[in-house]
């Protein structure tokens, strides 16, 4: 599928649900499990709110701030209309309220991700719209080509940041510090974004964003490294020891790599998501882990990866939405276990008539760096 099969999907769906224009807006704030109606809509990546309005025939108005951003919207969307203002709000009642006092059917996408100041203005203004949010995700459930390649890409550079790791941790560097340097790093390569989290300690509790805390040796490097190409996400999870591995905390760490291998052999098309979370659950709790495969110890196994859209969404118990082709997303068995604390590893896939196809090059291993 291209993004140009996708728009037309959407259009055909707005036809159908008698929709004659969809305004899906963004607040501009970039965010690994909010959805962007305005990428999915035309591909832009805002810098700050804006806002894309369809017509079902196809025709595009770009509304995007601040308003000297636009000539970079006219080169990223060529076929559309772009309007740059300094005010979202304003620059799309601008656009549709005339549009509503004459009867026309409005939708709206995203609203109920926009911050109370934008989404209140906006529904005040017009009242009587809805929420067309199961028309623009469930046809963006599935990535274009583009949007494959870009994750590839995006993989890549995950996986070197993760090999810069690997060779810059030490001893008396804080969390900041290699965060920072991992950061940058990827920026180098193409990131345009990241979302990371990244910590350390002998016994995490769970993974968090970074502080001033200090390395020591005997220290468990937790990395959650999720940059962005072109607008796709993708994400590794891995772990790392300053020092030498003790034989408990190197076979409790294959025992999550396991559990991580048989989600991915349970993700084939035609499955529900919840199938997957059985699978990786099944591994841990044979070997007497029940208890933390859930709640607080556990919310899910993974997830989608946006920007877009975060179809197929979660890996949990309760998620029943069906596996198909093209659909890409995060495979992680992320666990506390007692005797470890909290370790990391996890694979971006993506999911082929053959079952769940991971885009890394090498599959997560506990890694020991010196101490």
């Amino acid at each position: 599928m291209n993004f140009q099969e996708r728009l037309a999907d959407i259009c055909a769906r707005m036809r159908d649900e008698k929709v004659a224009l969809l305004v899906g807006m963004h607040d501009g704030a970039h965010f690994i499990e909010k959805p962007n109606p305005v990428m999915v809509l035309s591909g832009f990546k805002s810098l700050g709110p804006a806002a894309a309005l369809l017509a079902p025939d196809g025709a595009m108005t770009l509304v995007v701030t601040p308003h000297w951003d636009a000539e970079r919207a006219t080169q990223c969307c060529p076929d559309a209309r772009v309007v740059g203002v300094d005010d979202v709000v304003e620059g799309v009642l601008g656009e549709v309220q005339g549009r509503a006092a004459a009867g026309t059917a409005i939708a709206t996408a995203g609203m109920r991700f926009l911050p109370y100041d934008i989404a209140s203005h906006f529904t005040f203004a017009l009242p009587g719209v809805h929420s067309a949010d199961k028309i623009v995700f469930d046809a963006a459930r599935a990535k274009t080509a583009d949007e494959i390649a870009n994750a590839r890409e995006a993989t890549r550079i995950a996986e070197r940041g993760y090999e810069h790791l690997v060779a810059v941790a030490r001893t008396g560097m804080s969390e900041d510090e290699l965060a920072v340097e991992l950061k940058w790093f990827m920026k180098t390569l193409g990131a345009e974004d990241n979302f990371l989290l990244l910590c350390a300690g002998p016994h995490n509790r769970a993974v968090q964003p970074s502080t001033g805390r200090k390395l020591e040796t005997g220290d468990i490097i937790l990395a959650e490294i999720t940059p962005s190409y072109r607008g796709q996400l993708a994400q590794i999870c891995r772990t790392v020891v300053l020092g030498k591995p003790s034989q408990e905390l190197s076979d409790k760490y294959e025992l999550v790599v396991r559990a991580m291998d048989e989600g991915i052999k349970a993700a084939v098309p035609g499955v529900a998501m919840a199938t997957v979370c059985r699978a990786i659950n099944a591994v841990l709790e044979a070997e007497g882990y029940g208890e933390y495969c859930y709640p607080p110890h556990i919310r899910r196994r993974g997830h989608g990866l946006g920007f877009g859209s975060i179809r197929p969404g979660d890996i949990a118990l309760d998620n029943i939405t069906m596996l198909e082709r093209d659909m890409v997303f995060m495979i992680h068995p992320n666990q506390y276990l007692p005797e470890t604390g909290y370790l990391l590893c996890g694979e971006p896939v993506l999911l082929t008539e053959h079952g769940a196809e991971p885009l890394t090059q090498h599959k997560a291993a506990l890694a020991a760096v010196a101490g």
